[in-house]
């Protein structure tokens, strides 16, 4: 992202060119969701907000998920199991890590947080094995029959009203505020201090004007995707060479949930409708541990005499 916006030339509203840190504190200003900040203190609704709260709480839930993923583009491209692939013994993550032997021979490979710390004796895995490995089987439940099935039920989503969390508040707060203008309008018409309740009519019927435009906005962002071409892009994706990373990348974003890693198995679990299917006990059978008697310089992470990356 950053390349991206120092390639277009786009600055900071310092006039200054993105750094992590800045564009971290651009995903993470609460400005956006209309937050004003005084000195330390927050108070909701004190501003316009641009974004939903839906949308900016998954920003900051990926920020705070990809802290624990520090190597997701080490070497060999991206590790696109980062974030979703996990130690079967200690449940802790495992990240992406390059070495280089003293032949000058490159390995990547995933490997147990833990492990790293001496805390776990998980064996370390190739990195185009295990991805190979998991696309592989998640081809494998893509069938004509069941690329129809998951299109008609993507589909189906899509037609459904977008009444979730943020717009079922926005629109109990529009009630709200309609009770409250009625009433307001009650107390007016029995000579009730009309100056002061004119006052606060006003400030209501502003404040429900704001949150229908809030839901309005909300709305109209809603996504709306046929079951054709659904379809035609389920296809495209199957059709395309195994190793174009393109399409290893979106099956494993589409499809993966979590992989939980054993030095013999592993157990997929990947997005279903009500619930996540786990598939067990595929068998690893070629993993191996060492660098057939190399050592050599590891890039990215500490010096490891045992063990070592395996053949890819």
């Amino acid at each position: 992202m950053i390349r991206d916006l120092k390639r277009r030339r786009v600055k900071t509203s310092l006039g200054k060119e993105f750094s992590p840190n800045s564009l971290s504190h651009l995903l993470s200003n609460k400005r956006y969701i209309g937050v004003y900040l005084y000195k330390g203190k927050e108070t909701p609704g004190g501003m316009p907000r641009i974004l939903d709260d839906d949308l900016f709480y998954r920003v900051q839930s990926m920020m705070n998920k990809n802290k624990n993923a520090p190597a997701r583009t080490h070497g060999e491209g991206e590790y696109l199991l980062t974030t979703k692939l996990f130690c079967g013994h200690c449940k802790e993550m495992m990240v992406g890590y390059g070495g280089t032997s003293k032949t000058g021979r490159q390995y990547h490979y995933y490997m147990c947080k833990n492990a790293r710390k001496k805390k776990c004796g998980k064996k370390i895995v190739s990195k185009s094995y295990i991805e190979g490995r998991v696309v592989n089987e998640c081809l494998k439940m893509l069938t004509e029959e069941k690329i129809r099935f998951i299109a008609k039920k993507v589909a189906e989503e899509c037609a459904k009203s977008p009444d979730n969390l943020t717009a079922k508040a926005l629109k109990k707060a529009i009630r709200e505020a309609d009770t409250a203008i009625e009433n307001l309008w009650k107390a007016i018409e029995q000579g009730q201090a009309v100056e002061m309740l004119t006052d606060r009519l006003n400030k209501r019927m502003a404040e429900k004007a704001e949150l229908e435009a809030q839901l309005a906005i909300g709305e109209n962002k809603k996504i709306t995707l046929t079951e054709a071409q659904i379809l035609a892009f389920l296809d495209y994706v199957c059709e395309m060479p195994f190793d174009d990373f393109n399409k290893r990348r979106a099956i494993i974003n589409i499809f993966v949930q979590s992989i939980y890693l054993y030095d013999d198995h592993f157990t997929l679990i990947i997005n279903a409708s009500k619930k996540p299917l786990s598939i067990d006990n595929i068998p690893l059978d070629d993993i191996e541990t060492a660098f057939e008697g190399e050592t050599g310089a590891l890039e990215g992470c500490s010096s490891l005499s045992t063990p070592a990356p395996p053949k890819s």
